[in-house]
């Protein structure tokens, strides 16, 4: 059995659209088997604590990508390049030895609203119609199941399981609904906070961002991916991004965008 862990990067607001920062939004989902999440990632994630950062079990650490960057916190401690290069050195190794594969969907929001033949115009629509549909379809070809765990957004998770129940409902364009069900299993996201330490949701929130950026990258923007961000999109395309088992495409599995 798979579990998509899933992470947003943006804001689902629809207000100052003109500044880039706001405009877009994405859903990463990080497809593993449960059981590797456990016996694996888990395992890989509380190591690079330990010997890193030498974190309390009773008072684990999270790795969160904003605090990381800001060097807060415990990771104060990667300003020391030794410790910032043994970091770099177990998360890459960590992003490329685990099993898992990304679905990235992601939305230009000022583009949507322009859309005025369209019903619904709620970026989380169409993002978390477009994940359920990719991943309905990597668990067909698994002969597989799985259920969602998201991060939690707490005021958003409402408008996220709305979705989440009317694609389990009505289908999509693409997968109608009786294949929906039969390979996603219950009615409800698993949602979790960032405080229950789910290795899984700590993985997708270090590559979520990197895949969006590597998205806006395919459609023309003038953003910058960085070195680290560019070792990571190295990784995801060649390795990890769900793709076609007919030819090894991505875009259209892996990474979808709207528009397109």
């Amino acid at each position: 059995m798979y579990r998509l862990y899933v992470d947003e990067v943006g804001t689902d607001a629809l207000t100052c659209l003109d500044k880039d920062r706001h405009r877009y939004l994405s859903l990463t989902g990080i497809a593993t088997e449960i059981n590797h999440a456990r016996d694996v990632v888990e395992i890989a994630i509380n190591r690079i604590k330990a010997e890193v950062f030498d974190h309390d079990p009773d008072d684990p650490l999270i790795l969160h990508r904003k605090d990381i960057l800001g060097l807060k916190g415990s990771f104060q401690i990667l300003r020391k390049s030794e410790k910032q290069e043994q970091f770099n050195a177990l998360i890459m190794d960590l992003f490329l030895s685990a099993d898992y594969v990304v679905i990235t969907a992601l939305i230009d929001k000022l583009w949507l609203l322009k859309q005025t033949h369209w019903q619904r115009n709620h970026p989380y629509h169409y993002l978390m119609e477009i994940l359920v549909e990719k991943y309905a379809q990597f668990l067909e070809r698994q002969n597989s199941i799985g259920d969602i765990m998201p991060e939690s957004r707490q005021a958003k998770d409402k408008l996220l399981q709305n979705e989440f129940t009317r694609v389990k409902r009505y289908g999509t364009d693409f997968v109608d609904r009786s294949r929906v069900n039969s390979v996603i299993r219950g009615s409800k996201l698993k949602f979790r906070k960032k405080k229950d330490n789910i290795a899984g949701l700590q993985l997708c929130d270090l590559l979520a961002h990197p895949s969006h950026i590597y998205v806006r990258s395919l459609m023309g923007h003038a953003v910058n991916l960085g070195p680290f961000a560019t070792r990571v999109a190295d990784i995801l395309i060649n390795r990890k991004y769900d793709r076609s088992p007919w030819g090894g495409k991505i875009v259209g599995y892996g990474i979808k965008h709207l528009p397109q």
